[in-house]
């Protein structure tokens, strides 16, 4: 196998948390009294974890009776409710996870999804596969991405050297992350990035099936 580690980001790139998204956000606005959003408009405000919902949502809507932190707390409530909601893998992660585990490769998850919710949602949704590391955001103790701390944490926790660890993600933040940890990325095209219109990736960093991930895996 060409990497010994693959650390993956969580949402967007494992799981499908659209629902578990647009489910929080819409919540959240209806009890501020401000107006509802799509799916696909949920997904875009995406980006920095609870913290980032908030920032992203009143950098679109310019609201003025509402505060940075007012809006957080209110998103961050029904997060904790919905943070599971509708939440499942996507197609092809069981498998690819079982071929990690079948050919001894390691696997990590760095997410900005707060750490205890990242946790729980790996515990209820991910269960079947042991996880040799999962760092989610803490900001008091140590920064988000595209900081690569968690990623240098892990491979320092792992004794695994750079060149032999992979990056799956989903959007730019994990370009980036995987830029300045210097390891290599896929960017996976079934994630929120695509739904954001990101653009400065690279298309041969791009997969648009598990079955890719395999295969850079393997090496070809």
């Amino acid at each position: 196998m060409k990497y010994e580690l693959v650390i993956f980001d969580l949402d967007g790139t494992l799981m499908d948390t659209s629902k578990s998204i647009t489910k929080t956000v819409n919540s959240a606005m209806e009890e501020l009294g401000k107006k509802q959003y799509s799916a696909n408009e949920c997904v875009k405000f995406v980006g920095g974890g609870v913290s980032g919902l908030a920032r992203n949502i009143l950098g679109k809507e310019k609201y003025e009776d509402v505060t940075n932190e007012e809006m957080e707390k209110i998103i961050r409530k029904y997060y904790d409710i919905y943070f599971d909601y509708g939440v499942e893998p996507y197609e092809g992660i069981p498998e690819l996870l079982d071929f990690l585990e079948q050919n001894g490769v390691k696997k990590g998850i760095v997410t900005n999804k707060d750490h205890e919710t990242a946790l729980s949602a790996v515990e209820k949704k991910l269960y079947k596969w042991k996880f040799d590391g999962i760092f989610g955001s803490n900001e008091k103790e140590y920064p988000n991405k595209p900081n690569p701390y968690n990623v240098d944490k892990m491979a320092q926790n792992l004794n695994i050297s750079k060149e032999k660890i992979l990056f799956a993600g989903d959007m730019l933040v994990d370009v980036n992350t995987a830029k300045n940890a210097g390891i290599d990325i896929v960017y996976c095209k079934w994630g929120f990035g695509e739904v954001k219109g990101e653009d400065g990736i690279d298309e041969d960093v791009k997969v648009s099936s598990v079955q890719e991930i395999i295969e850079r895996i393997k090496g070809k």
